[in-house]
């Protein structure tokens, strides 16, 4: 039977529908006219959800679009309570405790006798302390509480070696490797627990991204931060150099930031202009500025000078991204089909991606070689490699076309690892009402890829695979450049 949009969901398509149909109303004479039913509806939302409302408007927006705006990319990228790293995931459950399973190994040799917590064999390589449960734990193939004072987490991100989350008071935890100063502490040392950062200048962290090897965050006054690896620009501070601690990014002074997003070696900022900017590693133009030079300080995109984005995401070299007309977007490098044209080319510029145009897009996550978009009505979209099952589809074939997950219906979320994807589902309360549980919010957790596999070998080789694989893509393009 065919279902009927709930009485919420039609209010949001009828607002939605009239804020960006209708032309901005002239001034009132003598100030500004009185708000609108919406206006208000749109403040008190942000109030109640604890989001600071802007205090200027960008020229010829009327506050109620601007909220409207802000709001669209507020839920396309909400808090995030699971994550996929590259070799291990995080969750956040009802209570705002972490629990983390995954495997530090680099090399995939683990004996079938092994338990969870064993300790490497020696000489392998590993990512010490990437699951936050102390020294010595390097594989857990459950979901396990961090045994640690990390209380209230409100949201969470995984690189390939490290992890940071936020807690209801707006400081910034990270662990893990601690390699070219990634986690923040002002050192290179490994962090086997949770750590809190100090170096934000006081201010509340609402917002956080991680890269392979990099960090950003965006505080209260919606400032972007950023600190770790600097070689290829993905800090936008207008050089390679490395930062130990969290730095300002100087280019968006006096601009207001809305969302983030890391890809492996570059970084995205939306503003509140709807403006995308990127800056970092331009292999496969990934960048979308239409060449293959790498950028140290924020870039607009100009592709999207005419559109307002409201959602962004970047994969190993490939970008995604969504815009308020519901379109998607991706470019970069186009192996494996990850940009879902129906074929591998390679995208200099952000195209819009034709066998979407019949949906609309609100949110979009990237993996490795794979990608992911989901819809207003919770359906989730996939398409590129389909290497472990990653894609959903019941297969490992490669999808050159976006495909709808016949398996999901109600998806709130999305999270794309190197090689296993997440879909949340649930109500909007993200299952709140419902008594407490040490378990992740929503009703449901959907799963793909390697991490279900039910043999730990074979999680963890499939791990691996993956981490060359994007080692691989960026070696294939330093190469084609004459990079080192």
């Amino acid at each position: 039977a065919l279902a009927l949009p709930s009485a919420l969901d039609a209010a949001r398509l009828h607002a939605t529908s009239r804020l960006f149909s209708e032309p901005v109303p002239p001034s009132a004479p003598g100030g500004e006219p009185a708000p609108s039913v919406i206006e208000q509806a749109l403040r008190r939302r942000a109030m109640d959800r604890r989001v600071a409302l802007p205090t200027a408007l960008p020229e010829g927006e009327t506050w109620a679009r601007q909220l409207c705006f802000e709001q669209m990319v507020c839920e396309a990228s909400p808090p995030a309570v699971i994550v996929a790293g590259s070799r291990h995931s995080l969750f956040i459950c009802r209570r705002g405790r972490l629990l983390s399973c995954g495997s530090e190994r680099v090399e995939d040799e683990p004996e079938e006798s092994e338990a969870d917590g064993a300790e490497p064999d020696e000489g392998s390589e590993a990512y010490p302390g990437l699951l936050g449960h102390g020294a010595g734990v390097v594989m857990l193939t459950t979901l396990t509480l961090l045994p640690s004072s990390l209380l209230a987490v409100t949201t969470v991100a995984a690189g390939s070696g490290h992890s940071a989350a936020i807690t209801t008071d707006g400081t910034v935890w990270s662990w893990g490797h601690g390699t070219s100063g990634k986690l923040g502490h002002g050192d290179e040392a490994n962090q086997y627990r949770p750590k809190p950062i100090a170096g934000f200048a006081g201010g509340r962290v609402c917002k956080i991204a991680a890269g392979d090897h990099h960090c950003l965050a965006i505080d209260s006054n919606h400032e972007v931060w950023s600190w770790g690896h600097g070689g290829d620009g993905a800090l936008g501070h207008g050089d390679k150099l490395r930062q130990l601690c969290p730095k300002r990014v100087e280019r968006f002074s006096g601009q207001r930031v809305c969302a983030i997003a890391a890809g492996s070696w570059n970084s995205y900022a939306i503003t509140a202009s709807g403006s995308l900017f990127t800056w970092g590693l331009a292999d496969g133009g990934c960048l979308g500025h239409g060449d293959l030079v790498d950028v140290y300080s924020p870039k607009q995109v100009e592709a999207f000078a005419s559109r307002r984005v409201c959602a962004v995401a970047g994969g190993a070299l490939h970008s995604l991204a969504a815009t308020t007309d519901g379109a998607a977007w991706s470019w970069g490098y186009g192996a494996s089909f990850a940009l879902g044209h129906g074929d591998d080319a390679h995208q200099m510029k952000p195209k819009q991606i034709a066998a979407l145009a019949g949906e609309r897009v609100v949110a979009v996550a990237a993996g490795t070689y794979h990608s992911l978009a989901r819809t207003a009505g919770g359906e989730a979209w996939s398409w590129g490699g389909g290497d472990y099952g990653v894609l959903g589809h019941g297969d490992e074939a490669n999808r050159p076309l976006p495909r709808r997950i016949e398996a999901l219906c109600g998806v709130r979320a999305l999270a794309a690892g190197a090689s296993h994807t997440f879909a949340l589902t649930g109500d909007d309360d993200g299952g709140r009402g419902a008594a407490a549980t040490e378990a992740p919010w929503g009703t449901a957790i959907a799963t793909t890829g390697a991490a279900q596999s039910s043999s730990a070998q074979r999680a963890s080789s499939c791990a691996s695979s993956a981490r060359s694989a994007s080692a691989a893509a960026r070696r294939t393009f330093c190469t084609a450049r004459g990079r080192e």
